[in-house]
Protein backbone atom coordinates (compact mmCIF):
# COMPACT_ATOMS: atom_id res chain seq x y z
CA UNK A 1 0.00 0.00 0.00
CA UNK A 2 1.27 3.02 -1.23
CA UNK A 3 1.92 5.92 1.64
CA UNK A 4 -1.41 8.18 2.19
CA UNK A 5 -3.57 5.18 0.55
CA UNK A 6 -6.22 4.35 2.53
CA UNK A 7 -8.15 0.84 2.80
CA UNK A 8 -11.57 0.73 2.03
CA UNK A 9 -13.38 -2.28 4.01
CA UNK A 10 -15.67 -4.07 1.96
CA UNK A 11 -19.01 -3.78 3.37
CA UNK A 12 -21.14 -7.08 4.63
CA UNK A 13 -24.94 -7.32 3.45
CA UNK A 14 -27.75 -9.95 3.56
CA UNK A 15 -29.90 -10.40 0.63
CA UNK A 16 -33.22 -11.88 1.84
CA UNK A 17 -34.66 -13.59 -1.65
CA UNK A 18 -38.23 -15.06 -0.99
CA UNK A 19 -37.67 -17.84 -3.47
CA UNK A 20 -35.68 -20.87 -3.76
CA UNK A 21 -32.61 -20.48 -6.10
CA UNK A 22 -31.55 -23.05 -8.14
CA UNK A 23 -31.12 -23.24 -11.81
CA UNK A 24 -32.30 -19.59 -11.85
CA UNK A 25 -35.09 -20.71 -14.65
CA UNK A 26 -37.91 -18.48 -14.07
CA UNK A 27 -37.47 -14.10 -14.23
CA UNK A 28 -37.01 -13.74 -10.67
CA UNK A 29 -34.73 -16.48 -10.43
CA UNK A 30 -32.37 -15.00 -12.75
CA UNK A 31 -32.48 -11.51 -11.61
CA UNK A 32 -31.79 -12.49 -8.18
CA UNK A 33 -28.74 -15.00 -9.21
CA UNK A 34 -27.69 -11.77 -11.44
CA UNK A 35 -28.05 -9.45 -9.00
CA UNK A 36 -26.29 -11.47 -6.22
CA UNK A 37 -23.36 -12.26 -9.04
CA UNK A 38 -23.02 -8.04 -9.26
CA UNK A 39 -23.72 -7.32 -5.54
CA UNK A 40 -20.34 -10.15 -4.96
CA UNK A 41 -17.88 -7.97 -6.84
CA UNK A 42 -18.61 -4.75 -4.31
CA UNK A 43 -19.34 -6.18 -1.04
CA UNK A 44 -19.26 -9.29 1.15
CA UNK A 45 -23.20 -10.39 0.55
CA UNK A 46 -24.88 -13.40 3.26
CA UNK A 47 -27.82 -14.94 1.52
CA UNK A 48 -31.26 -15.96 3.02
CA UNK A 49 -33.14 -17.78 -0.30
CA UNK A 50 -36.19 -19.92 0.08
CA UNK A 51 -39.54 -20.25 0.26
CA UNK A 52 -41.70 -19.67 3.75
CA UNK A 53 -41.04 -22.44 5.72
CA UNK A 54 -37.52 -22.42 4.97
CA UNK A 55 -37.16 -18.58 5.48
CA UNK A 56 -38.78 -18.47 8.95
CA UNK A 57 -36.23 -21.11 9.94
CA UNK A 58 -33.01 -19.44 8.19
CA UNK A 59 -34.20 -15.70 9.77
CA UNK A 60 -34.17 -16.98 13.00
CA UNK A 61 -30.92 -18.59 13.02
CA UNK A 62 -29.64 -15.77 11.55
CA UNK A 63 -31.07 -13.52 13.96
CA UNK A 64 -29.99 -15.84 16.81
CA UNK A 65 -26.50 -16.42 16.05
CA UNK A 66 -25.90 -12.60 16.37
CA UNK A 67 -25.12 -12.03 12.55
CA UNK A 68 -27.31 -8.82 12.59
CA UNK A 69 -24.21 -7.18 14.40
CA UNK A 70 -22.04 -5.04 11.98
CA UNK A 71 -24.00 -5.80 8.85
CA UNK A 72 -23.97 -2.99 6.59
CA UNK A 73 -27.91 -2.85 5.14
CA UNK A 74 -30.18 -5.59 3.67
CA UNK A 75 -31.41 -5.93 0.21
CA UNK A 76 -34.52 -7.56 0.14
CA UNK A 77 -36.05 -9.53 -3.35
CA UNK A 78 -39.88 -10.24 -2.70
CA UNK A 79 -41.94 -12.22 -4.81
CA UNK A 80 -45.68 -12.06 -5.59
CA UNK A 81 -46.48 -14.21 -2.69
CA UNK A 82 -46.90 -11.44 0.58
CA UNK A 83 -44.30 -11.31 2.86
CA UNK A 84 -44.77 -13.67 6.03
CA UNK A 85 -44.87 -12.46 9.59
CA UNK A 86 -41.63 -14.06 10.48
CA UNK A 87 -39.84 -11.39 7.27
CA UNK A 88 -41.95 -8.42 8.60
CA UNK A 89 -40.22 -9.05 12.36
CA UNK A 90 -36.99 -9.85 11.49
CA UNK A 91 -36.52 -6.60 9.33
CA UNK A 92 -38.50 -5.15 12.32
CA UNK A 93 -35.86 -6.44 14.46
CA UNK A 94 -32.86 -5.17 11.81
CA UNK A 95 -34.19 -1.93 11.91
CA UNK A 96 -34.44 -1.65 15.36
CA UNK A 97 -30.47 -2.08 15.77
CA UNK A 98 -29.77 0.17 13.30
CA UNK A 99 -29.51 -2.23 9.71
CA UNK A 100 -31.00 -0.06 6.61
CA UNK A 101 -33.19 -2.18 4.64
CA UNK A 102 -34.07 -1.80 0.83
CA UNK A 103 -36.86 -3.71 -0.33
CA UNK A 104 -37.61 -4.09 -4.01
CA UNK A 105 -41.26 -4.94 -5.06
CA UNK A 106 -41.22 -6.92 -7.94
CA UNK A 107 -44.78 -6.71 -9.08
CA UNK A 108 -48.30 -5.87 -7.82
CA UNK A 109 -50.27 -8.19 -9.92
CA UNK A 110 -52.85 -8.24 -6.72
CA UNK A 111 -54.30 -4.91 -7.67
CA UNK A 112 -54.62 -5.85 -11.61
CA UNK A 113 -57.52 -8.17 -12.64
CA UNK A 114 -56.26 -8.75 -15.95
CA UNK A 115 -53.18 -10.45 -14.61
CA UNK A 116 -54.57 -11.80 -10.99
CA UNK A 117 -57.82 -13.66 -11.12
CA UNK A 118 -58.94 -13.57 -7.55
CA UNK A 119 -60.03 -17.20 -8.51
CA UNK A 120 -59.36 -19.55 -5.36
CA UNK A 121 -59.58 -18.47 -1.46
CA UNK A 122 -56.04 -17.86 -1.33
CA UNK A 123 -55.99 -15.53 -4.04
CA UNK A 124 -58.72 -13.70 -2.79
CA UNK A 125 -56.94 -13.21 0.34
CA UNK A 126 -53.85 -12.44 -1.38
CA UNK A 127 -55.82 -9.45 -3.18
CA UNK A 128 -57.26 -8.42 0.17
CA UNK A 129 -53.95 -8.60 2.42
CA UNK A 130 -51.78 -7.02 -0.13
CA UNK A 131 -51.86 -3.27 0.72
CA UNK A 132 -51.55 -4.14 4.44
CA UNK A 133 -48.88 -6.56 3.46
CA UNK A 134 -46.84 -3.21 1.41
CA UNK A 135 -47.65 -0.95 4.46
CA UNK A 136 -45.82 -3.62 6.54
CA UNK A 137 -42.75 -3.97 4.39
CA UNK A 138 -42.73 -0.16 4.12
CA UNK A 139 -42.93 0.36 8.20
CA UNK A 140 -39.93 -2.15 8.64
CA UNK A 141 -38.06 -0.67 5.26
CA UNK A 142 -35.75 2.11 5.24
CA UNK A 143 -37.09 2.89 1.50
CA UNK A 144 -38.91 0.32 -1.05
CA UNK A 145 -37.74 -0.03 -4.50
CA UNK A 146 -39.76 -0.80 -7.86
CA UNK A 147 -38.66 -1.27 -11.57
CA UNK A 148 -40.83 1.25 -12.88
CA UNK A 149 -41.90 4.69 -11.54
CA UNK A 150 -45.69 3.80 -12.78
CA UNK A 151 -45.51 0.19 -10.33
CA UNK A 152 -44.12 2.66 -7.86
CA UNK A 153 -47.31 4.81 -8.18
CA UNK A 154 -49.76 2.20 -8.46
CA UNK A 155 -48.56 1.15 -4.75
CA UNK A 156 -47.51 4.25 -2.88
CA UNK A 157 -49.17 6.70 -4.30
CA UNK A 158 -48.51 10.20 -3.12
CA UNK A 159 -45.98 8.49 -1.04
CA UNK A 160 -44.15 7.15 -4.10
CA UNK A 161 -41.60 10.05 -4.16
CA UNK A 162 -39.26 8.63 -1.85
CA UNK A 163 -38.92 5.64 -3.63
CA UNK A 164 -35.94 3.42 -5.60
CA UNK A 165 -36.26 2.76 -9.14
CA UNK A 166 -34.44 -0.38 -9.70
CA UNK A 167 -35.26 -1.77 -13.18
CA UNK A 168 -34.45 -4.78 -14.05
CA UNK A 169 -30.80 -5.46 -15.17
CA UNK A 170 -28.87 -6.28 -18.18
CA UNK A 171 -26.20 -8.95 -18.70
CA UNK A 172 -23.64 -8.23 -20.54
CA UNK A 173 -23.86 -8.08 -24.60
CA UNK A 174 -23.88 -10.91 -26.86
CA UNK A 175 -22.10 -10.52 -30.24
CA UNK A 176 -23.20 -12.86 -32.40
CA UNK A 177 -24.33 -11.88 -35.68
CA UNK A 178 -27.14 -13.22 -37.59
CA UNK A 179 -26.75 -15.80 -40.14
CA UNK A 180 -26.90 -15.29 -43.85
CA UNK A 181 -30.45 -15.96 -44.74
CA UNK A 182 -31.38 -15.76 -40.83
CA UNK A 183 -35.49 -15.45 -40.95
CA UNK A 184 -37.14 -16.10 -37.67
CA UNK A 185 -38.29 -13.98 -34.81
CA UNK A 186 -37.71 -14.90 -31.00
CA UNK A 187 -40.35 -14.64 -28.67
CA UNK A 188 -39.23 -15.83 -24.70
CA UNK A 189 -42.86 -16.30 -22.58
CA UNK A 190 -45.82 -18.44 -22.40
CA UNK A 191 -48.59 -17.87 -25.21
CA UNK A 192 -51.30 -18.98 -23.36
CA UNK A 193 -51.72 -15.86 -20.89
CA UNK A 194 -53.95 -13.93 -22.75
CA UNK A 195 -52.30 -9.83 -21.29
CA UNK A 196 -48.42 -11.71 -22.70
CA UNK A 197 -50.01 -11.30 -26.48
CA UNK A 198 -49.03 -14.28 -27.69
CA UNK A 199 -52.40 -15.18 -29.79
CA UNK A 200 -51.84 -11.58 -31.52
CA UNK A 201 -48.49 -12.49 -31.95
CA UNK A 202 -49.05 -15.58 -34.20
CA UNK A 203 -51.64 -14.31 -35.75
CA UNK A 204 -49.34 -11.33 -36.99
CA UNK A 205 -46.63 -13.28 -38.34
CA UNK A 206 -49.22 -15.53 -40.39
CA UNK A 207 -50.56 -11.96 -42.14
CA UNK A 208 -46.80 -11.07 -42.50
CA UNK A 209 -46.39 -14.37 -43.90
CA UNK A 210 -49.52 -14.20 -45.97
CA UNK A 211 -48.12 -10.91 -47.41
CA UNK A 212 -44.75 -12.73 -48.74
CA UNK A 213 -42.48 -12.08 -46.05
CA UNK A 214 -40.49 -15.15 -45.07
CA UNK A 215 -40.27 -15.09 -41.37
CA UNK A 216 -40.63 -17.97 -38.75
CA UNK A 217 -40.95 -17.94 -35.05
CA UNK A 218 -38.54 -19.73 -32.18
CA UNK A 219 -41.03 -19.27 -28.98
CA UNK A 220 -38.86 -20.29 -25.73
CA UNK A 221 -41.13 -21.33 -22.95
CA UNK A 222 -41.74 -23.70 -20.33
CA UNK A 223 -43.56 -27.11 -20.89
CA UNK A 224 -47.31 -25.75 -21.37
CA UNK A 225 -46.15 -22.31 -22.40
CA UNK A 226 -46.50 -23.01 -26.71
CA UNK A 227 -49.11 -22.66 -28.98
CA UNK A 228 -51.63 -25.20 -29.22
CA UNK A 229 -51.03 -28.31 -31.03
CA UNK A 230 -50.51 -28.73 -34.37
CA UNK A 231 -47.99 -25.96 -35.08
CA UNK A 232 -47.36 -24.78 -37.89
CA UNK A 233 -44.16 -25.33 -39.69
CA UNK A 234 -43.06 -22.03 -38.98
CA UNK A 235 -43.05 -22.16 -35.32
CA UNK A 236 -40.36 -23.60 -33.19
CA UNK A 237 -40.26 -24.54 -30.05
CA UNK A 238 -37.62 -24.32 -27.79
CA UNK A 239 -36.64 -25.21 -24.11
CA UNK A 240 -33.78 -23.12 -22.68
CA UNK A 241 -32.60 -20.70 -19.80
CA UNK A 242 -31.48 -17.80 -20.48
CA UNK A 243 -27.48 -18.58 -21.15
CA UNK A 244 -28.71 -20.61 -23.10
CA UNK A 245 -30.65 -19.01 -25.42
CA UNK A 246 -27.61 -17.26 -27.12
CA UNK A 247 -27.27 -20.33 -29.10
CA UNK A 248 -30.53 -19.23 -31.13
CA UNK A 249 -29.18 -16.19 -32.14
CA UNK A 250 -28.19 -17.06 -35.51
CA UNK A 251 -30.84 -17.89 -36.76
CA UNK A 252 -32.66 -14.66 -35.14
CA UNK A 253 -33.22 -11.43 -36.40
CA UNK A 254 -35.71 -9.89 -34.00
CA UNK A 255 -36.79 -10.40 -30.91
CA UNK A 256 -40.85 -9.43 -29.80
CA UNK A 257 -42.52 -8.45 -27.17
CA UNK A 258 -46.01 -8.39 -28.01
CA UNK A 259 -48.05 -7.57 -24.71
CA UNK A 260 -51.96 -6.40 -24.72
CA UNK A 261 -53.22 -2.85 -23.68
CA UNK A 262 -53.75 -2.93 -20.50
CA UNK A 263 -52.86 -0.70 -16.86
CA UNK A 264 -50.40 -3.23 -15.32
CA UNK A 265 -48.76 -3.79 -19.06
CA UNK A 266 -48.37 0.15 -19.31
CA UNK A 267 -46.27 0.26 -16.01
CA UNK A 268 -44.89 -3.09 -15.93
CA UNK A 269 -40.89 -2.92 -17.19
CA UNK A 270 -40.15 -6.77 -18.41
CA UNK A 271 -37.37 -8.46 -16.96
CA UNK A 272 -37.38 -10.34 -20.80
CA UNK A 273 -36.51 -6.74 -22.54
CA UNK A 274 -33.63 -6.03 -21.02
CA UNK A 275 -32.20 -9.52 -22.06
CA UNK A 276 -33.52 -9.29 -25.12
CA UNK A 277 -31.56 -5.89 -25.40
CA UNK A 278 -28.37 -7.93 -24.87
CA UNK A 279 -29.31 -10.42 -27.25
CA UNK A 280 -28.46 -7.43 -30.45
CA UNK A 281 -31.35 -7.60 -31.99
CA UNK A 282 -33.53 -5.11 -33.17
CA UNK A 283 -37.02 -5.32 -31.20
CA UNK A 284 -40.47 -5.34 -31.90
CA UNK A 285 -42.58 -4.14 -28.67
CA UNK A 286 -45.80 -3.45 -28.68
CA UNK A 287 -47.43 0.45 -27.42
CA UNK A 288 -46.80 -0.13 -23.50
CA UNK A 289 -45.61 2.95 -22.00
CA UNK A 290 -42.76 2.19 -20.13
CA UNK A 291 -41.35 -0.77 -22.36
CA UNK A 292 -41.71 1.51 -25.51
CA UNK A 293 -39.90 4.39 -23.72
CA UNK A 294 -36.87 2.27 -23.09
CA UNK A 295 -37.03 0.90 -26.77
CA UNK A 296 -37.57 4.48 -28.27
CA UNK A 297 -34.68 6.31 -25.77
CA UNK A 298 -32.26 3.60 -27.25
CA UNK A 299 -32.71 3.42 -31.12
CA UNK A 300 -33.40 -0.12 -30.69
CA UNK A 301 -36.12 -0.74 -32.71
CA UNK A 302 -39.74 -0.86 -33.46
CA UNK A 303 -42.82 -0.04 -31.35
CA UNK A 304 -46.28 -0.74 -33.18
CA UNK A 305 -49.89 -1.43 -32.14
CA UNK A 306 -50.92 -4.27 -30.62
CA UNK A 307 -53.52 -5.34 -33.00
CA UNK A 308 -52.42 -8.42 -35.17
CA UNK A 309 -52.14 -6.25 -38.51
CA UNK A 310 -50.01 -3.64 -36.82
CA UNK A 311 -48.12 -6.56 -35.39
CA UNK A 312 -47.87 -7.69 -38.60
CA UNK A 313 -46.72 -4.08 -40.54
CA UNK A 314 -43.74 -4.19 -37.78
CA UNK A 315 -42.51 -7.63 -38.82
CA UNK A 316 -42.28 -6.55 -42.41
CA UNK A 317 -40.62 -3.45 -41.62
CA UNK A 318 -37.87 -5.02 -39.57
CA UNK A 319 -37.53 -7.70 -41.94
CA UNK A 320 -37.06 -6.03 -45.22
CA UNK A 321 -35.24 -3.11 -43.26
CA UNK A 322 -31.44 -2.50 -45.25
CA UNK A 323 -28.82 -3.99 -43.38
CA UNK A 324 -27.37 -0.79 -42.04
CA UNK A 325 -31.09 0.00 -40.03
CA UNK A 326 -31.05 -3.09 -38.59
CA UNK A 327 -27.29 -2.74 -37.73
CA UNK A 328 -28.15 -0.02 -36.01
CA UNK A 329 -31.42 -0.70 -34.07
CA UNK A 330 -29.23 -3.42 -32.95
CA UNK A 331 -25.94 -1.44 -31.91
CA UNK A 332 -28.90 0.68 -30.26
CA UNK A 333 -30.22 -2.84 -28.23
CA UNK A 334 -26.34 -3.00 -27.17
CA UNK A 335 -25.83 0.47 -26.14
CA UNK A 336 -28.46 0.05 -23.33
CA UNK A 337 -27.98 -3.01 -22.67
CA UNK A 338 -24.72 -1.64 -21.17
CA UNK A 339 -25.91 1.68 -20.03
CA UNK A 340 -28.36 -1.18 -17.99
CA UNK A 341 -26.25 -3.35 -16.59
CA UNK A 342 -25.93 -5.54 -13.38
CA UNK A 343 -23.06 -3.97 -11.88
CA UNK A 344 -24.54 -0.70 -12.05
CA UNK A 345 -27.75 -1.90 -10.36
CA UNK A 346 -25.57 -3.60 -7.58
CA UNK A 347 -24.15 0.34 -7.29
CA UNK A 348 -27.76 1.36 -6.98
CA UNK A 349 -28.46 -0.92 -4.61
CA UNK A 350 -25.98 -0.02 -1.94
CA UNK A 351 -26.17 3.95 -2.70
CA UNK A 352 -29.89 3.27 -1.43
CA UNK A 353 -28.32 1.39 1.72
CA UNK A 354 -25.68 3.63 2.22
CA UNK A 355 -22.81 1.24 2.03
CA UNK A 356 -21.14 2.47 -1.34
Amino acid sequence: MTSGSVHRRRPRILVLAMYELGAARSGPEVRIARMLAALRELADVDIVAAHRPGRRIALARYAAAGHLRGLGGIYVESSTALPSETDIAFLGLARSLGVPVLSYVRDAYQLFPDYYAADTLRRRASRALFPWAMRALGAVSTRLAFPSRGLADAVLGPDAANAVLLPPGAPAPVQVSPDAGASRLLFVGDTHIPAQGGAAMLEGIALARDAGTDIGLICVCRPGGEPPLPHPDWLRVERATSDEIASLLPQVIATVIPRRAGTYNDLALPIKLMEYLAYGRPLIVTDRHETAAMVRAAGAGIVCGDAPAEIATAIREVATAPAATRDAWSAGARDAARENSWGRRAEQVLDALGVS
